[in-house]
């Protein structure tokens, strides 16, 4: 998979990025902040692949600090460094979403490793 990149910069949710959920390979992603970003967001993942579910009709699940806890919100007051997140297990695809956004853009960009 290449490098694929997604931008949000208004309230809702980026467009999202599908992986190889058959691949089983580790994927990474790390989210870029601009500088004058004023926003909550997550990184979301589905286990449903776009190619077979609608969009809209994909449950969406917020990554959490760890097993069982709720959503990992960033914000204005945390987010003056990229944020990156990274998994074994496999996933179909990956997105930002945002209930607050006043200024600035996030950039996303996702690689699944390939081989062996």
């Amino acid at each position: 998979m290449p490098n694929t990149t997604v931008t949000l910069s208004s309230v809702g949710n980026s467009p999202p990025v599908n992986v190889s959920w058959r691949a089983g390979k580790p994927i990474s992603a790390v989210v870029v902040v601009s500088s004058l970003v004023a926003a909550d967001f997550t990184i979301q993942y589905t286990m449903q692949d776009s190619q077979i579910i609608a969009s809209s009709l994909q449950t969406w699940l917020s990554f959490g600090s760890s097993t069982g806890s709720s959503a990992t919100h960033f914000s204005s007051a945390n987010s003056d460094a990229s944020i990156a997140i990274g998994t074994q297990y496999p996933m179909a695809g990956l997105r930002i979403s945002s209930t607050t956004f006043s200024a600035g853009t996030l950039t996303m960009t996702v690689l699944q490793a390939e081989g062996w």
